[in-house]
């Protein structure tokens, strides 16, 4: 405890497995770390995300304790294009990099939620470039019995990060695969509640692909409105495309007259 309330560590990230509580981890250190700090939750789990929609990374501040997650107001996101890391590891990574830059420009101490993505070979090379990459000053590790011994292993003679393992809750939840399914599509209802079709002419904003560059099979799928910043503004998703006539139709809750230079095409498709 004394290492987390340090004001040497400005970032923690919590590591483990699916199910294993990291959520309800998270929720009790931004409870207590916010009461004294401006502390920040910088949220990385792409496909049971709690800022922002799925696909996305996200951060938010917490204010005088953690209140709940439709408390935190979402202050950045990052579009990775997908609900999970396989296929979009660089993505995820960069996104992490550039969100963890904003927050603890605006934060005294941000805690880090991560994927249940552990298995070998993935996700231990997936995990280890990740704290390299973050560089988090402390790092946490719920596991039930070993499983993170082949991520963490390799940091315990390291000055930097810090490294703690404590066992899985007893109150830790199952979650079933229809449960995260329907998780998502809920996720997704609630944020293209109120959209409004938008024609974009490929030919006045820059276009990117996450992964694949196809013109056949883009429709429903998810793209992001980025500003000339680095800026995620806002999601939508393909109703229509003639990319060879120019023109994407979209349907996307973006604000009327936002600024944005760049459309970015996912892989995963909306769920509903």
């Amino acid at each position: 405890m004394k290492a987390i309330l340090s004001s040497q560590a400005r970032s923690i990230m919590i590591v483990g497995g699916a199910d294993t509580g990291k959520t309800s981890l998270i929720e009790a250190l931004a409870d207590l770390l916010s009461s004294d700090n401006r502390t920040g939750i910088l949220d990385l789990d792409m496909g049971q995300s709690h800022i922002g929609p799925p696909t996305t990374l996200g951060w938010g501040v917490v204010s005088k304790g953690f209140k709940g997650w439709e408390r935190i107001k979402t202050a950045g996101l990052y579009f990775t294009g997908a609900t999970s890391p396989p296929g979009n590891l660089l993505p995820s990574l960069a996104g992490a990099r550039l969100l963890l830059d904003r927050a603890l420009q605006r934060c005294d101490k941000v805690v880090i939620d991560t994927t249940g993505l552990i298995s070998e070979p993935l996700g231990r090379v997936y995990k280890q470039y990740k704290i390299d990459l973050l560089s988090p000053d402390i790092v946490i590790g719920i596991e039930r019995t070993d499983e993170l011994g082949h991520i963490l292993d390799a940091y315990r003679y390291q000055r930097r990060p810090k490294v703690f393992r404590v066992p899985v809750s007893q109150l830790a939840i199952q979650k079933t695969i229809i449960r995260r399914t329907d998780w998502r599509a809920q996720k997704y209802r609630e944020y293209f509640e109120d959209v409004k079709e938008l024609r974009i002419d490929s030919s006045s904003v820059g276009l990117r692909f996450t992964r694949d560059i196809e013109e056949y099979g883009l429709e429903g799928r998810l793209v992001s409105f980025r500003d000339n910043v680095q800026r995620d503004l806002a999601l939508g998703y393909i109703t229509d495309t003639g990319l060879v006539k120019g023109r994407i139709s979209v349907r996307t809750p973006l604000k009327k007259g936002a600024a944005y230079t760049t459309v970015i095409i996912g892989r995963a498709k909306v769920e509903f």
